[in-house]
């Protein structure tokens, strides 16, 4: 991550449990960034103000972010357009061993992967993080989501946030 304002994200993570917790967004200043949230985060934990909490709250909005805010956000939206299209393939039996593609079962997009064996492995393929569609990797084997970067395995399971859990498993009455 990259905050445009240079300032790390030091903070109660947004969109989780009260008691998780980040550090990120460095530019390059991981040391005196390291050090703040030392402080910073040890007083969050015990619930004592702290003068820089606000500053470098990971929920924050700067004018000067809000061109890319605005533009990130107009990506997310454009990438919610993929609830409404069809999938890659008709059916999970048009995928090989080592692929994958999106299916459409209904009103569902499913993240479907062949194993080498001819396993095929299914989980939906939302998002957890903010519900955008992933997307099959094929150089990495990997689902990957176009809206923050998340990473999933080629069976669902999380290797990136900002999510932070494994696509959701899809119901029986939705598998082929």
């Amino acid at each position: 991550m990259e905050p445009v304002d240079a300032l790390a994200f030091i903070g109660r993570n947004p969109m989780d449990e009260d008691n998780v917790f980040i550090a990120t967004g460095d530019s390059g200043n991981g040391m005196t960034h390291g050090t703040i949230a030392g402080i910073l985060l040890t007083d969050l934990i015990m619930g004592r103000e702290n003068e820089w909490a606000t500053l470098y709250d990971p929920t924050r909005k700067t004018l000067r972010a809000l061109p890319e805010f605005a533009r990130e956000n107009l990506n997310v939206a454009a990438q919610y357009a993929d609830y409404v299209t069809a999938g890659e393939v008709e059916s999970a039996s048009e995928i090989k061993p080592g692929a994958g593609a999106i299916v459409r079962h209904g009103l569902k997009k499913i993240a479907a992967y062949r194993d080498e064996a001819g396993v095929l492995h299914e989980r939906s393929a939302v998002c957890v993080h903010l519900g955008c569609i992933v997307a099959w990797n094929s150089k990495e084997k990997t689902w990957d989501c176009p809206c923050h970067g998340s990473r999933y395995d080629a069976e669902g399971k999380v290797i990136q946030g900002p999510a932070n859990r494994d696509l959701d498993p899809v119901d029986e009455t939705e598998q082929e």
